[in-house]
């Protein structure tokens, strides 16, 4: 069977040889020529288009970091859909919404051929030991037809429903190791306050209810040596966290605890964690902690921007919101947003006086070139449990 593989990264590469290690032929594609000349030196044929792919393949896998690169490969006149042969299987299995998998599906059923969402979980050991969780959603026939190239690559394989589905399936176990992740970086950055051997603590912790894989790979593999090299990127849990959202948004699912991670996560990635490890937000937790320990307590204050000159807001509004996104970067910024009867707007701000605040105000482009005006009130917030 003729088996072409399209995205050669992290994960993809190690899930291609196992292909090629189960007896495939295996045709390798990437956008950067040195992954497929580094498969091609593991015996991997290259050299083929997509088209030429979806026209002689048997089945054509994906394995791509963004929702936009699975779209780009798929669709268009030169995509994978558009010059598929009849029979070909097509499975995707990157992490994408379960919107995008179904209209993916739509278009290949119209072509008469089948798409599989198949995304993977398990990491780039999982990868390389050819033990990854498959979750797979589309026809429970095609699924069926494609099994044996799954099990080159998956050790847990299951079908889980219509299109869309695995993909959902994916989404909520991000959520979870957003969460988890999380969790494993607080623990540990209090840990290290607390002046406890985290060693010892792992031991403990990996033989009780707090126990998890997240928890074990985090720290036996980038923790404990202080070393922070993506095995998964930061920017890419990020990335899944927001797809996990919008599902949340769209299925009317609070995700409370979710969207807390997902915030914290996506501000990590903003001021430069993004490339590292997911379990660097142990990194990140430690730095936070640290910069609030040397500027002391930090407060919450309100800060009412009552509308000066609307001309003058409309012609700043880009400098405004750059000066915003600059503080929110900075850890300065907890919330903002307009009122929408024209009257003004709302920022509130963290500092540890209000004199410091106000300083920050002051240089705000809406204060400075007197689009508005301003007034500051410390705010206790109160949260709702609802």
């Amino acid at each position: 069977m003729k088996v072409g593989f399209v995205g050669l990264g992290n994960m993809g590469f190690p899930m291609a040889l196992n292909l090629m290690k189960a007896g495939f032929e295996v045709y390798g594609k990437n956008r950067s020529q040195g992954k497929e000349q580094a498969f091609a030196a593991k015996g991997g044929r290259t050299g083929l288009s997509l088209a030429e792919l979806a026209a002689r393949m048997d089945v054509v896998l994906t394995c791509l970091p963004l929702p936009a690169d699975v779209e780009r490969v798929y669709a268009g006149a030169e995509g994978l859909i558009a010059n598929a042969h009849d029979g070909l299987v097509l499975i995707d299995c990157s992490t994408a919404s379960p919107e995008l998998s179904r209209k993916l599906f739509a278009q290949a059923s119209e072509a008469g051929i089948d798409f599989l969402d198949a995304p993977v979980s398990g990491g780039t050991t999982g990868a390389e030991a050819g033990t990854l969780s498959v979750m797979v959603g589309g026809r429970e026939e095609a699924f069926q037809r494609v099994h044996g190239v799954l099990e080159a690559f998956g050790k847990s394989i299951s079908y889980v429903g219509e299109a869309g589905s695995g993909s959902a399936v994916k989404l909520i176990n991000q959520l979870m190791v957003g969460i988890h992740t999380l969790a494993v970086g607080e623990a540990y950055a209090l840990a290290r306050q607390a002046g406890l051997d985290s060693n010892k603590l792992f031991g403990i912790l990996n033989n009780s209810f707090a126990q998890s894989k997240i928890m074990e790979r985090h720290y036996t593999q980038f923790i404990a040596k202080d070393s922070f090299e993506p095995g998964f990127a930061l920017k890419l849990l990020a990335k899944d966290m927001n797809l996990a959202a919008e599902m949340g948004a769209a299925s009317q699912v609070r995700l409370n605890a979710g969207k807390r991670a997902q915030a914290l996560i996506n501000q990590a990635v903003l001021e430069g964690y993004g490339d590292a490890d997911m379990s660097g937000m142990y990194k990140y937790q430690a730095a936070e902690d640290r910069k609030r320990r040397e500027a002391g307590e930090r407060k919450h204050f309100a800060v009412f921007l009552p509308m000066l000159d609307p001309e003058k807001s409309v012609a700043y509004r880009a400098e405004h919101l750059q000066f915003l996104a600059d503080n929110r970067a900075a850890g300065r910024l907890h919330a903002n947003g307009r009122f929408v009867d024209g009257a003004g707007g709302l920022v509130i701000y963290r500092g540890s006086s209000l004199e410091e605040v106000e300083d920050l105000v002051k240089q705000d482009p809406y204060v400075k070139l007197g689009a508005r005006g301003y007034e500051i009130h410390e705010w206790e917030i109160v949260l709702s449990d609802n």
